[in-house]
């Protein structure tokens, strides 16, 4: 390899394949979560196009800006998120791991309820019911490991990761094409929860510290009043998004002093893992301004759900994969480029909400990008999930 080469991605240290003390489940939420990414993510660049002109109007567009909110946010965001929290919320929180075939049948009624919620009438609303009860069933999960957990980490960690999944519960019978409900779906939900994984890997890759004591208790309190006033910013007139974007404000605040992220991330240099980390909290602070400058709602729903919680998932899916099938899903530095090209992509999307406009050929290359990086990372991420896959033997339980 060149020098120039090697410069620009320098080699990534070999692998220390994991030993599997468990049967583990993350490889098939996971594997679902790619097909619902490339649905996802399809939809989106499809809906952006007709926006700016590239594609004719069509009478289709409300319904196809329903399901890709549908798509994006209870099986692209869900499946991750799930995937996680039961495979490695009882190393987040402290507690005992559950049996895994329990775990996959909340995997099978999500998908199995998303199909049938195609249908109309009863067929939706069985479908919405079966969607339900998959993250019920990981509330239920995380609870109980909660309770048997550490009990310094219950404030910060488990209580948090475990209503955060009440939003996705209660998700598919909401007007998802209103991003004002989507956005208390995001914050209460899957931010909440990418907020409790934030600090594990802080503390255990990056070297910062764990939420304790006061930094606990402040954090907790803070979470509680932003859910309240989202919620009534959401649901009645008692309360206004920029008031509820404020109390946001501060849970980030808190989350960034306490973790020590920012010296912690420093001392770590120039990493994938730290880039995911410092830019996935920068688009969050970024749309908490924006709800508290009261611009357009719907920019601040991609700046959540395209760019804090997908660069969370480029970022951190790619290095987990590494080590549970002991192959490089992408070169470190690559993925650092990877995830600021995708920024940029997010920033671009944002901005037509603003109405920035684009020559065709300009978002003909933004959209380009963006399936680029969509498209090669599923596939190299899906490469480690099926060699995690033919890991896996009998005795694992």
């Amino acid at each position: 390899m060149s020098p120039w080469i090697q410069r620009i991605l320098p080699p990534d240290p070999p692998i220390a394949p994991m030993a599997f003390s468990r049967r583990p489940v993350v490889h098939r939420f996971w594997a679902v979560g790619l097909l619902a990414a490339l649905v996802g993510f399809t939809l989106g660049f499809i809906l952006w196009s007709w926006q700016q002109g590239v594609l004719p109007a069509t009478e289709s567009y409300p319904i196809l800006q329903s399901w890709h909110a549908r798509v994006q946010i209870l099986l692209f965001l869900g499946s991750f998120l799930l995937g996680f929290a039961l495979q490695s919320g009882p190393h987040v929180i402290g507690g005992q791991p559950p049996p895994a075939q329990p775990l996959l049948h909340l995997l099978s009624g999500l998908w199995l309820g998303f199909v049938v919620s195609l249908l109309d009438g009863w067929g939706m609303a069985i479908g919405n019911t079966l969607i339900s009860v998959a993250y019920l069933g990981a509330v239920i999960f995380l609870w109980r490991i909660t309770q048997g957990g550490d009990p310094l980490r219950r404030l910060p960690r488990g209580i948090p990761l475990t209503v955060s999944f009440l939003p996705l519960a209660l998700a598919p019978w909401l007007t998802l094409a209103d991003p004002t409900v989507v956005l208390w779906v995001l914050w209460c939900g899957p931010v909440t929860s990418a907020l409790v994984a934030g600090q594990q890997l802080i503390q255990n890759v990056l070297g910062g510290t764990l939420l304790r004591g006061g930094w606990a208790r402040l954090f907790a309190l803070a979470l509680l009043v932003a859910w309240l006033l989202s919620t009534l910013a959401t649901f009645t007139a008692w309360a206004t998004w920029p008031v509820a974007a404020v109390a946001w404000l501060v849970v980030l605040g808190l989350f960034v002093a306490g973790t020590d992220l920012v010296p912690a991330a420093w001392r770590f240099g120039l990493a994938a893992i730290s880039v995911t980390l410092v830019l996935g909290l920068l688009f969050a602070l970024i749309a908490a301004f924006w709800l508290v400058w009261a611009l357009p709602p719907d920019g601040a729903v991609h700046l959540l759900g395209a760019g804090m919680l997908t660069t969370l998932i480029l970022g951190v899916v790619a290095r987990v994969v590494r080590f549970f099938s002991g192959t490089v899903a992408l070169n470190d530095r690559l993925l650092c480029y990877v995830l600021l090209v995708w920024g940029g992509v997010v920033l671009a999307r944002v901005g037509t909400t603003l109405g920035w406009s684009f020559p065709e050929g300009g978002l003909l290359a933004v959209l380009g990008m963006g399936g680029m990086i969509v498209l090669g990372w599923s596939g190299r991420i899906a490469l480690c999930l099926w060699r995690i896959s033919r890991k896996i033997t009998p005795e694992l339980r």
